[in-house]
């Protein structure tokens, strides 16, 4: 009988093969790197894989599951921590809202990113994951432990959903703290600025501008009840955990959005039409093109126009004006706060807008635009087109003439050379004159 048993050393390498293989797959998918984004601790934040040499948010309809149970979330969460090296799960989610850019679809086994494409996924959601941060070693302690376990916490933290038209440090305000995390509603406290100056402050982006109008939410039926919204509890509060308080999961309802003052970016402007760039109708860009600024009270404004000036590095304002009835424009663009820096969009205006005519401190020449510029370079190009077809004729002539000079120098008219002539002539001065006093005389007799 004991011959039908397998030998145990058989047991044992078939152990080792099916440990040695199972520890390869681990291995290979232990390779693939992920990380928790968008947050102030590295174990909390949007959940992204590294695809392509690009991180990509992953998406929540990963490896087949439209939602999460229970169960599948927490069995996804507690893999995730530990490879991530930070503490014990709290929490999986799914992201509020939808972007469109740098997400990627996983398939296969839960929790394994050997599989990912970026098809299928500009519409899904981004998953979310809590976990606590990794313990340190402790000594033992000298009391013994309390018979209640209390609630696990985190640090508080806070995040801005996109916001319109991609603006940076604008969008809808999601609060975390602890395993619970969503957006925040106005409750019975409204947003004030003292509160809104907290949250910018705490998103470094700022100060508090003003409200999102957009900013209204609907539940939808595959929202998670798990998601946790919170309120206003104290709009006087000096820290984050004074500030808000949990409430009972929402249908219906308004989250708090806002634009700090560090949104990006920013409107840009130009004087065009007077002597110089710091002189001139100011315009404003919106989509990539340029229109004028309407503006019914320049008065009003002094603020708007330092700040014009300031950005075409002309110092201070000087003088504005608005421009008379025959220089009104019908079409144009309006900000309606008191800065430019402080809209984030531009309204048009369609009728009876108003330049304003703005003259800056420092008066800069004008300097070489984009025709004259041209016009310099097709002169260039011309001269030297010129040089290259009738340089050669020139230089021959040049250097003809050159020669017919020199040699007319050399040559008298006769075609001898001067040099001969005059030493003839030379030669001639210089013999003895042999006439007698005789010849002189008879010379004389004869004219007598």
């Amino acid at each position: 009988m004991g011959s039908q048993q397998p030998p145990l050393t058989a047991v044992y390498l078939l152990g080792v093969l099916v440990t040695s293989c199972l520890g390869g797959f681990i291995r290979e998918d232990s390779e693939i790197q992920i990380r928790l984004s968008n947050s102030s601790s590295r174990c909390q934040g949007r959940l992204e894989v590294r695809h392509l040499d690009r991180w990509l948010s992953v998406c929540s309809e990963s490896w087949g599951h439209s939602r999460y149970h229970e169960e599948d979330a927490t069995r996804l969460a507690k893999k995730l921590c530990p490879q991530l090296r930070c503490g014990r799960a709290l929490e999986l989610a799914r992201s509020l809202f939808s972007s469109t850019q740098n997400k990627v679809l996983c398939h296969g086994s839960l929790g394994s990113f050997s599989n990912c494409t970026s098809q299928g996924a500009s519409l899904c959601r981004t998953l979310i994951l809590i976990c606590l941060e990794p313990t340190t070693a402790a000594p033992p302690p000298t009391s013994p432990p309390p018979t209640t376990t209390p609630e696990p916490t985190a640090p508080p933290r806070l995040q801005l959903v996109e916001g319109p038209g991609g603006l940076s440090c604008a969008g809808v305000v999601e609060f975390y703290h602890g395993s619970l995390g969503g957006t925040i509603s106005n409750g019975t406290q409204n947003l004030t600025q003292g509160l809104g100056d907290l949250i910018c402050r705490h998103l470094r982006c700022g100060s508090f501008l003003r409200h999102l109008p957009e900013a209204t939410l609907k539940a939808t039926p595959d929202t998670r009840q798990e998601w946790m919204q919170w309120e206003i509890q104290n709009a006087s509060c000096a820290s984050l955990e004074q500030c808000f308080q949990k409430r009972q999961p929402w249908e219906r309802g308004t989250a708090i959005g806002l634009i700090c003052s560090a949104f990006q970016p920013k409107v840009q402007s130009r004087l065009v039409g007077g002597r110089g760039t710091c002189e001139g109708t100011v315009e404003v860009r919106q989509g990539g093109q340029w229109a004028a600024l309407c503006d019914s009270f320049p008065a009003k404004n002094t603020a708007r126009w330092e700040e014009v000036c300031q950005e075409q590095q002309c110092g201070g304002v000087n003088t504005y004006r608005q421009l008379d009835a025959s220089e009104k424009t019908s079409l144009g663009l309006i900000c309606p706060q008191k800065k430019l820096s402080q809209c984030h969009e531009l309204h048009k205006k369609q009728f009876y807008c108003k330049r304003v005519f703005v003259t800056c401190q420092d008066l800069r020449p004008a300097g070489l635009g984009a025709g004259t510029v041209m016009s310099i370079i097709l002169a260039l190009l011309l001269l030297a087109v010129l040089l290259v077809v009738c340089g050669p004729l020139a230089y021959k002539k040049l250097v003809k003439k050159f020669r017919q000079k020199k040699q007319r120098q050399w040559i008298g008219p006769t075609g001898m050379n001067q040099n001969t002539l005059e030493g003839a002539l030379h030669r001639s001065s210089a013999q003895p004159d042999n006439s007698s006093d005789s010849d002189y005389d008879l010379h004389g007799t004869q004219r007598l």
